[in-house]
């Protein structure tokens, strides 16, 4: 069974709070570790990571960011919602 643990517009990552509240609410509803890591390639962010302690059977817990952003860089307005299961770990939807 999978658990919301976030949803959000995607532009609002960028904000410290909000991955705060994606750390202690993860942590609260699951009783697991969370991080959300940022990841860039030629100067650029590629992705953001979220992660927690446990199993992560796919790479379903990654934000792909290139295709997500405008021709001015910033990033699109898209819905993102992060789910848990203790069977597969995180799944990020956008």
């Amino acid at each position: 069974m999978e658990t919301l643990i976030a949803k959000f517009k995607l532009p609002m990552i960028e904000n410290l709070s909000l991955v705060n509240v994606i750390v202690s609410k993860g942590y609260r509803k699951t009783g697991n570790k969370f991080s959300v890591e940022f990841n860039g390639s030629k100067g650029y962010l590629s992705n953001i990571e979220i992660s927690c302690e446990g199993t992560q059977k796919e790479r379903n817990n990654v934000i792909w960011v290139e295709n997500l952003t405008t021709k001015k860089g910033s990033l699109k307005s898209k819905m993102v919602e992060i789910y848990h299961s203790e069977e597969n770990g995180i799944r990020v939807s956008v």
